[in-house]
């Protein structure tokens, strides 16, 4: 039966070439804002010396783990190895680190070719498969995995 169903799969694109037009725009990244990241409610409040609260992610976001996205933001590398970075929706004088903006405002970014000459500051566009942290309080609440670099100003 599974050969059968091989061969219609098969005969259906040869029948009807659009077919793998249309599953080619399915798959293109979804563009993903730091205003959609960053509107997400946190279960507590956060104290010092505290590990962050954790996110209450919004279904919107929810929809977005495990997909492939495209974003955008100002580099920290804080990898000599230049495998990873952290992402930021600000520069690194407002950013998350300062004390100026909140937890959902950066992402790990894991590379799947090392960059190490990104500059903290650095202006860079990816694209990559979107991870949710739902359980490690020490990391970000965002990772992108498998992620390559785009674009940078």
């Amino acid at each position: 039966m599974k050969k059968h169903n091989y061969y219609l799969l098969l005969l259906s694109l040869i029948a009807f070439p659009g077919v793998g037009k249309l599953y080619a725009q399915n798959t293109q990244p979804v563009k993903v804002l730091w205003y959609t990241l960053s509107s997400i409610p946190l279960d507590g409040t956060w104290k010092p010396n505290q590990e962050p609260p954790f996110p209450l992610f919004t279904e919107q976001v929810k929809q977005l783990d495990g997909k492939m996205v495209s974003v955008e933001g100002f580099a920290i590398p804080l990898d000599p190895t230049g495998n990873q970075v952290t992402l930021s929706a600000n520069p690194y004088s407002a950013c998350f680190f300062c004390g100026k903006a909140g937890p959902a405002s950066i992402m790990t970014v894991l590379f799947t070719t090392p960059q190490k000459s990104l500059h903290t500051d650095d202006y860079i566009y990816l694209t990559g498969r979107m991870r949710l942290n739902y359980a490690d309080p020490s990391q970000p609440y965002y990772t992108l995995e498998h992620a390559v670099l785009t674009g940078k100003k």
